[in-house]
């Protein structure tokens, strides 16, 4: 489930990427109006495409970063760990000794047992 906080600002962003296009579609027509030739009238619908696209991009951008912070959040809120499991593991394990230099231990001899 979304959380609230974060759905509000999708909210937001998804106002504002509205706005933007809107103007993006206005400016477009108010420029096809004042072309003077065909091709004007082209690449103002080019502009207003690129506008667009980059409006929703940005929303798209905005979304991911409310989801990074709602993880981030949720991590350190949490203590880092995830689900249920609420045990720190790795807590008080001894990293092994490393071996005594000249300690050799040689292998089983073939088709050994190692226990």
């Amino acid at each position: 489930m979304q959380a609230p906080k974060e759905k509000v600002k999708d909210g937001v962003s998804a106002v504002k990427a509205k706005t933007k296009i809107t103007q993006a579609k206005a400016s477009e027509k108010a420029e096809a109006a004042t072309a003077r030739s065909h091709a004007e009238r082209e690449l103002a619908h080019e502009r207003g495409k690129a506008k667009v696209a980059a409006a929703k991009m940005e929303l798209h951008q905005d979304k991911a970063l409310h989801r990074e912070e709602a993880m981030e959040h949720r991590i350190h809120k949490h203590g880092g760990g995830g689900g249920r499991d609420h045990h720190k593991h790795g807590v008080g394990i001894v990293a092994a000794r490393p071996p005594v230099a000249g300690a050799y231990h040689p292998p089983p001899a073939a088709g050994g047992h190692y226990y």
